[in-house]
Formats: C-alpha cells, structure tokens, sequence
C-alpha cells in the first residue's frame, strides 16, 4: 500500500512541477528551460535519494502552520465595535476608512474561502486587516 502512495504521490509531485514548468520556465528559456528544469530536478532527486513522500508531508506541515497563523490573526483583529473604539478617527461621511493608510476603500473576504461565516474587512489600498465579523 505504501509503495502505491509513494507511486502516486509521485505523479501529483511530478505533475504540478510539469505545469509550474510550462508555465514559467518556457517564457524565460523556451524549451531548452524546460529540459534544464526537469535535468535539474531529477539529479537533485537521484543524488539526494529523496523520498517523494517527505515533500509531501513538508507540504501538509506547512500549509497546516499557514492556516494556524490565519486564524490566529483572525482571533487578534478587533469587532466593528472595537476597531472604531480604537480608531475613532476611522470613520468619516457615514464611510469606515483604514486606519494605516486612511483609504475608504474596503471590503469584506472569507476567513477560508468566499463562503465562510468568519470574515474579516481588508483594505484594497495597504491590504491591512482592519476588523472581523461573523455572518449569522
């Protein structure tokens, strides 16, 4: 079972490295990039005997500390209430404006993904995370 995993995990790990590789190394060497990529990746695998599985759970190990930090920062941003509290000069002409760059364009996103009931306002100017808010 292992062996099949390892096969497996092979081919996503192979196939997403021959997508990022179309996409980026043709425009900057053509095919000659294309060659030198795959040459490259393959002896750094041989000479290393790196087990295609380790990437694999460095990839989990990583994207699980990125989702960690996210809700953290999410936990520490202050309610509508709380941030104008904070900022009471964020909030001109009915408009609740960014309190690092004092732009009064915002908008909402996902806390993880559109559809999310936990969603934070950000600013489009500085990209700050201004307040968090639940939908009900």
């Amino acid at each position: 079972m292992m062996l099949i995993m390892e096969i497996i995990g092979g081919f996503i790990f192979f196939g997403v490295l021959s997508l990022l590789s179309l996409i980026i190394l043709p425009s900057l060497f053509g095919c000659f990039g294309f060659i030198l990529f795959w040459v490259v990746l393959l002896s750094l695998i041989i000479f290393f005997s790196i087990n295609i599985g380790w990437f694999l759970l460095l990839a989990v190990v990583i994207y699980a500390a990125l989702i960690i930090r996210k809700y953290s920062r999410y936990q520490n941003l202050p309610d509508y209430d709380g941030y104008l509290l904070n900022n009471p000069n964020a909030y001109r002409d009915g408009k609740v404006l960014c309190n690092v760059c004092g732009a009064e364009h915002i908008t909402h996103t996902g806390l993880f993904g559109n559809q999310s009931k936990s969603r934070y306002y950000i600013c489009l100017n500085c990209k700050s995370w201004l307040y968090k808010f639940k939908v009900i």
